[in-house]
């Protein structure tokens, strides 16, 4: 990152002035370009260290090669302090990315270590007793590998996820493996759930070979043949949001634990939307202005205000017969009652984003909108009311049941914030748009939950609902 400071000649010889800029690199560009910079001129040392120790010691001078040999020792040392361990954690990543069906383990890494010491060592002496230990060992690994393949062959998984999970509590998942061999058993394996990794940083660098996730699920020890192993465990999905399964990966270090060798099984798509856990609410939402109790309706239904008199049906029930009017006209009539409204609330969520707001900052105060969204409709369905969610200018249906919650807490789960200027919520709840159901505040009490700067919400929203700065 360079910086640019400009200077003005301020003389008066009416040619203008001259500009100077002068260019500062970023401590973050230096820190970036250390480790190539140091790792080229200790390999560039040691070159020139080598050089002269040849040449020293082609001109017979001891000293010099001496001190050039030792110069060499002194830059191999460095290199192996500071350019091997960045480039050994580069490789591993590199080969973990690239997901290979076979893994080497710490205690096979030291196992191929003394294989080559070995294997050399019997190379350089010719001792029958080495060729025969090194013999021992090649076969080791390849009934390692026999048998590693062999416990993971005609395998079958399936995985039964409950019908709603929420971020932050642990989700009963029932994992069955089974095995459809004719005769050998299975050992030590380890299912893994698989599916792409689908994140903002993935969606920006646009990879050709696509990064997978993987979620552990359940370890078996032992698997009869032609039998099945079932478990039931716990999984936690930490963020709310949509997370896609589209195959298993079984794992094993069986027998030896040298090297951990994979197989991938494809499914059918699995789509599992975590919602937004509601936590509990204070006590100051009972003093919201909201409607306390019922009001009667000019419709029939079941409350107490008298609606009309009408005659008597064989499905009505007898209670409501009104007998002074029977008297009076000497036939069965029944009052008819109107219905009583519940309260009525819309929750508005405000999914703008600020073009100059921190991501960071703008993303954890969002979350923390989404998950009051979702405790005020868990508190007010609980409280029977007549609940309904708008996200943005995506307003819903009102409803007070389960079924709706779960409904509210899905669009919530797949929520994401919108970049779109402030008229545009404002004119979706202040009635500036045209048709009835845009005037929101007009229609019902709400509540707003909005990132935006305090003192940038009108006062005619502010009258007319509960804005709550997130």
């Amino acid at each position: 990152m360079k910086r640019e400071d400009l200077r003005i000649d301020e003389s008066g010889d009416g040619r203008g002035g001259r500009l100077f800029s002068s260019f500062i690199l970023h401590p973050s560009s230096l820190t970036k370009w250390r480790n190539p910079i140091l790792g080229t001129l200790l390999v560039l040392a040691g070159l020139a260290a080598a050089l002269v120790t040849l040449f020293a010691r082609n001109t017979d001078n001891y000293f010099l090669a001496a001190t050039a040999a030792i110069l060499s020792l002194v830059s191999a040392g460095l290199m192996l302090i500071f350019v091997v361990p960045p480039l050994a954690r580069s490789a591993r990543l590199e080969v973990k990315r690239l997901d290979l069906p076979i893994g080497v383990t710490s205690g096979g890494g030291i196992f191929l270590v003394i294989l080559m010491v070995v294997g050399f060592a019997a190379w350089n002496t010719g001792n029958n007793l080495l060729f025969l230990v090194f013999s021992l060992l090649c076969s080791t690994l390849f009934v390692g590998a026999v048998a590693g393949r062999a416990s993971l062959r005609d395998m079958i998984v399936s995985a039964r996820f409950p019908d709603h999970i929420f971020a932050g509590e642990e989700a009963p998942v029932i994992v069955t493996l089974r095995n459809a061999k004719r005769v050998l058993p299975s050992f030590s394996i380890l299912v893994e759930a698989r599916g792409p990794l689908d994140t903002a940083e993935e969606r920006k660098r646009k990879r050709r070979r696509k990064r997978y996730a993987k979620r552990g699920l359940a370890y078996f020890t032992y698997v009869p043949h032609h039998a099945a192993a079932e478990q039931r465990v716990e999984q936690l999905f930490t963020t709310r949001g949509h997370v896609l399964i589209n195959g298993f990966e079984l794992s094993t270090r069986f027998p030896f634990g040298f090297f951990r060798l994979r197989r991938r099984l494809r499914a059918r798509n699995v789509d599992i939307v975590v919602y937004p856990n509601p936590e509990p609410v204070g006590d100051e939402l009972h003093l919201l202005p909201t409607y306390a109790g019922r009001m009667a309706s000019l419709r029939r239904g079941v409350g107490q205000d008298l609606f009309s008199l009408r005659d008597y049906k064989p499905q009505d029930d007898l209670r409501h017969i009104d007998w002074k009017a029977t008297a009076r006209s000497r036939q069965l009539t029944v009052r008819e009652f109107t219905a009583e409204d519940e309260r009525r609330i819309t929750i508005i969520l405000d999914t703008r984003e600020g073009l100059d707001s921190d991501p960071e900052k703008f993303s954890t105060r969002f979350e923390t909108g989404v998950v009051q969204a979702a405790s005020l409709l868990k508190h007010f369905i609980d409280e029977r009311a007549e609940v309904r969610l708008m996200l943005g200018d995506d307003l819903g249906n009102y409803g007070s049941d389960l079924k709706h919650l779960y409904k509210c807490l899905r669009r919530l789960a797949l929520v994401s914030p919108q970049k779109q200027s402030g008229e545009e919520l404002l004119s979706s709840i202040g009635g500036a748009g045209q048709g009835t159901e845009s005037n929101v505040l007009a229609e019902d009490y709400a509540i707003v939950l909005t990132t935006a700067p305090q003192g940038s919400i009108p006062a005619n929203i502010w009258r007319a609902s509960h804005v709550i700065y997130v």
